[in-house]
């Protein structure tokens, strides 16, 4: 017997690259409280990139307290179900009683050569750490983690499971694998010492969860043939619905994944949103001051400077290597380039060309996917960086095609319709995803704006071509 649709509450978790956010929503998919906490990303050396797994669940249990404590008691008794999702694919050792043996290994990690694939960061932990692989007891994701510290149950959601995010190598035992379930099935419940932490009511059911990537797919209702979603976090990923497989993406360095006639290709940068972070955190200091005294978001003080700059920020052009890149060039070699400055740049102008740098990398990955026979028939936006009005225009006007602003909190959604699913509140996730998301808001392309921007594309595309071989000479010069 399904549960009551009334005073049924579900609140998503999302353990993502730059923070962890907790937001409650009714059946009907409003959002009725939310909070986010920022933690850091380690870089212990270049190439290397990893997050602490302990800090992940601190900034969880202080989220999921403030949102309880923003909620009437009409609300919190009535959360009936739990879901996680996070960023991925993650490498996480831990013992036996679930404690980390070391930082989380992250998807931008470059060690062992390519990023995303996490089979060279689990030969690199045997080769070089010995110790830790020896006294590991599970290999953990984000979301198998968090639903670890909330059920006591080592289990791995089958979005992130061997065989499908990645091909389980012959040196990795299956045990070292906790047992996969459906990212809807009920896991296990909130224990006692896990209600004590977080302030959660002792045996609330929680599921299995997934990937942020697939959780979004869901929330944005990107489960049509032709509709697509692009996100904008710490990286941009774009995820294009199909109803046949596309194949030959894979050799044109895209992902599909799916199967029957749901098939999803798609794509991700290394860095979208962590260029305006890395600009925050290393030149932003007068954004940052400024956002404090008036009461706002340093990134919102970074949008305004950047919307006084025209179009092609003045003949200035990036590069958003910052971290290497994934999709579609696949080179951890590649480089963050600012190129063009002249002594009449301002702050200003650098934000609005990393703004800038992100659509173009958002294009190049489309034309891909586009010259592969993948139609794209609506694109729909979320993410942090749909927030900003600037960047969405911007990428309207690279792309030459109408933006959807829906939700920011699209992976949450998705993520709580799973757990809705899982204990009877909905039918099914696809089909209730495709009712639950509404578009907001359509930005349309000035097509003055596209051609200009053809031209600033063109070069952008050049100017990897010509230094990809200097990309090579630097590293080898680092190693040395």
């Amino acid at each position: 017997m399904k549960r009551s649709l009334k005073e049924t509450f579900i609140l998503g978790i999302d353990v993502g690259s730059t923070s962890v956010k907790a937001v409650l929503h009714d059946t009907d998919a409003r959002i009725v409280v939310k909070a986010s906490r920022e933690y850091p990303t380690l870089y212990p050396r270049p190439g290397w990139t990893e997050q602490s797994a302990s800090l992940w669940w601190e900034s969880t249990k202080e989220v999921v307290q403030e949102v309880l404590s923003r909620s009437s008691p009409s609300v919190t008794n009535n959360i009936a179900a739990i879901g996680v999702s996070s960023l991925g694919p993650v490498v996480l050792p831990v013992d036996e009683r679930g404690e980390p043996l070391r930082p989380a290994i992250i998807w931008m990690d470059t060690r062992g050569g390519k990023q995303h694939d996490p089979v060279p960061k689990f030969l690199w932990i045997k080769e070089n750490e010995p110790e830790t692989f020896r006294r590991t007891y599970k290999f953990l994701s984000a979301t198998a983690f968090i639903n670890f510290k909330l059920t006591g149950e080592f289990t791995l959601d089958i979005t992130q499971a061997p065989g499908t995010l990645f091909q389980k190598p012959d040196f990795l035992d299956d045990s070292l694998f906790p047992e996969v379930r459906l990212f809807s099935e009920v896991i296990g419940e909130v224990t006692a010492e896990a209600a004590r932490e977080t302030g959660l009511a002792e045996g609330t059911p929680v599921v299995a969860g997934a990937i942020d990537a697939f959780a979004t797919i869901i929330g944005a209702g990107a489960t049509k043939a032709g509709r697509a979603v692009e996100f904008t976090g710490l990286s941009c990923a774009l995820s294009i619905c199909t109803d046949k497989p596309y194949p030959e993406v894979m050799d044109r360095g895209l992902f599909l994944g799916g199967g029957g006639d749901f098939y999803i290709v798609s794509g991700s940068m290394s860095a979208g949103g962590a260029l305006l972070r890395w600009f925050r955190d290393t030149l932003g200091h007068l954004e940052v001051e400024e956002a404090k005294r008036l009461g706002l978001d340093a990134y919102q003080i970074m949008d305004l400077e950047a919307s006084s700059v025209p179009p092609g920020s003045a003949g200035l052009i990036i590069l958003p290597y910052f971290a290497g890149e994934r999709s579609p060039i696949w080179n951890a070699r590649a480089r963050g380039v600012i190129f063009g400055l002249h002594l009449t740049h301002s702050r200003a102008h650098i934000i609005r060309a990393a703004l800038e740098a992100v659509a173009f990398g958002l294009r190049h990955i489309i034309e891909v996917a586009e010259g592969a026979g993948v139609g794209i028939d609506e694109l729909r936006a979320t993410g942090a960086g749909s927030k900003s009005d600037l960047w969405l225009e911007i990428k309207a006007d690279v792309l030459n095609k109408p933006i959807h602003r829906i939700s920011e909190e699209a992976g949450t959604l998705g993520i709580a319709i799973m757990a809705g699913v899982g204990i009877g509140v909905y039918d099914d996730v696809f089909s209730k995803g495709d009712e639950l998301a509404r578009v907001e808001e359509v930005i349309n392309p000035d097509p003055e704006r596209h051609e200009l921007y053809t031209k600033f594309y063109k070069l952008y595309r050049d100017m990897y071509e010509s230094l990809e071989v200097y990309f090579d000479q630097l590293a080898e010069i680092a190693i040395s």
